[in-house]
């Protein structure tokens, strides 16, 4: 039995004001957010785990799971991705001008699909005069390049579904699928009802998505959902999974893909390995339209400036206690062992702060990079090492390897610190922090008598706050004004008339040598004996 789809309150469209003449009086386009200025783009796009340095000082357990922020939760927009946001802004808006419903030109479309759904021909039509404005984009690149991330951070500027009343139709912004392995275009069909329903609240797998209606009934019916609901991109993802055979034959393929941009006006992304775009090269290849907005390839990160700040950026979030920043050895170690792969990069970066708690080093050196690669890494040693080599034969042979699973080997790796004997508190114990400190404030010039109490004592009243926040209350502390203790200084005899009249010096200066006595006791100064010797 089939799960009923959750009811979706859809939001409703509200519509801003077009600065382009093509895009005015559009509600479709209208709807959508303006379209960005670069560094807006950039600041949607960055992603930033919660970090605070305090939480290096927290249990080895409880770090691995701040640790495990950097696999979801980081993200920094180099130049090809802005490139690939740019098209797909370019791609959604001009894809709805051939299909504006205030113009008719939406209804017309429907009127064809209807055709099409009857005939299950996808060539079939009531208008012939329909235009379409659509385009397609390819993007191919090694697993772990960042594919399918960036997809979802841009995807994630534009809401995914709106409702409007006057028009009566949900309008569907962007659709992301992914291709089964070893699968059919029937399979891809039917994964597209289903992640309709799941957005939408509809009942289209049950209505249209079954198998046994055929493969030509189905992809009519997916093309005449997709313009029902006014779909501005169809994403598919791991287009490397189509079965050539099951699906065929390659001409089939290539006629339903041509068809959704060429003849049913959706635009389409696909995504998938170097491995994919050689069907797609080859089929294409009579096809202009269908690659309208080219075809962009990704691989590894070359090491240059962006590779390096990408590092810089990425290094902050360290939750060991003993951090090491980021030389040239550490650079060039972290290029070697990941060849500039981004999912690898982080993977790495995660599990080798992992191993330097658990080995109790608490702090990544080259030697341990190479020794977590070495032994947690190594499903991605074969493709790796195919990028090193730089051979095109070797890339395509690997370049669609499975990634490892790294939530799984994090968990393993936290489950070792439960076997750890638990070891002397770190020097960012109480102690090891209030040596720290005096030997800070003994650096601003404290003497070493004021400096230890005044650490001693500031640490018991503030044991949580960072090191910067205590030299803070030092300097405020040393800043109040308390009376001074008198200065003691070396001073020639005949300088001493110039001293405090509290200073003995200046008392023994002020007369002769023979009369200190009497002044000396004239000012209180000399206890008088001679009282307590007669009570005796």
């Amino acid at each position: 039995m089939t799960e009923e789809p959750p009811h979706r309150v859809i939001p409703l469209a509200s519509y801003g004001q077009q600065q382009l003449l093509e895009y005015q009086e559009n509600p479709l386009i209208s709807a959508l957010p303006p379209v960005m200025g670069l560094e807006e783009v950039v600041g949607l796009l960055r992603l930033a785990p919660r970090f605070d340095s305090q939480e290096a000082l927290l249990d080895g357990r409880l770090r691995a799971h701040a640790i495990a922020r950097l696999l979801h939760s980081f993200f920094q927009p180099l130049s090809h991705h802005l490139e690939l946001e740019s098209k797909i802004s370019l791609m959604i808006r001009q894809g709805y001008i051939g299909r504006n419903p205030a113009s008719g030109a939406w209804y017309a479309h429907l009127q064809n699909g209807y055709r099409r759904i009857e005939e299950e021909d996808l060539s079939a039509a009531v208008y012939q005069s329909v235009s379409t404005t659509a385009s397609s984009l390819s993007l191919f690149g090694c697993s772990g390049c960042g594919k399918t991330r960036t997809l979802e951070r841009i995807l994630g500027m534009y809401p995914q579904a709106l409702h409007h009343p006057d028009y009566n139709i949900s309008q569907l912004v962007y659709l992301k699928i992914d291709c089964p392995i070893d699968g059919d275009l029937d399979e891809l069909c039917l994964s597209f009802f289903n992640a309709v329903d799941k957005i939408l609240g509809t009942h289209y797998s049950r209505s249209h998505g079954r198998k046994k209606l055929g493969t030509k009934r189905l992809l009519a019916s997916m093309c005449q959902v997709a313009n029902l609901h006014a779909l501005g991109v169809l994403i598919i993802d791991e287009v490397q999974n189509l079965n050539e055979a099951r699906s065929g034959g390659a001409e089939k393929m290539h006629n339903f893909f041509v068809s959704l941009v060429n003849t049913i006006g959706v635009p389409i992304i696909q995504v998938g390995t170097h491995r994919a775009s050689k069907f797609f090269q080859r089929t294409f290849r009579a096809a202009r339209r269908i690659s309208g907005l080219g075809s962009i390839r990704w691989d590894r990160l070359p090491r240059d400036k962006h590779w390096k700040s990408l590092l810089k950026q990425l290094w902050k979030y360290q939750w060991l206690r003993n951090t090491a920043p980021l030389d040239d050895e550490l650079e060039a170690t972290m290029y070697d062992l990941t060849q500039g792969v981004m999912d690898i990069v982080i993977k790495l970066f995660a599990l080798a702060q992992i191993r330097a708690i658990v080995t109790g080093v608490e702090c990544i050196k080259p030697m341990l990079l190479r020794k977590v690669f070495e032994d947690e890494l190594k499903p991605v040693h074969p493709m790796l090492a195919a990028l090193r080599s730089g051979r095109p034969e070797l890339i395509a042979k690997y370049d669609d390897l499975l990634m490892p699973e790294i939530e799984g080997r994090l968990l393993t790796l936290t489950q070792s610190l439960d076997r750890i004997v638990p070891s002397k508190p770190p020097e960012t114990s109480v102690d090891g922090k209030a040596k720290k400190f005096a030997a800070l404030l003994e650096g601003m010039e404290i003497p070493q008598d004021i400096a230890i109490p005044m650490a001693d004592e500031l640490l018991e009243k503030y044991p949580n706050i960072p090191m910067a926040a205590l030299i803070h209350k030092a300097t405020a502390y040393l800043a109040q004004d308390n009376p001074k203790k008198p200065i003691i200084a070396r001073l020639k005899r005949t300088e001493w008339g110039r001293l405090s009249e509290d200073d003995l010096r200046r008392r023994y200066a002020d007369g002769p040598e023979s009369e200190v006595y009497d002044r000396f006791k004239q000012a209180g100064l000399i206890f008088d004996l001679r009282p307590l010797l007669k009570a005796s």
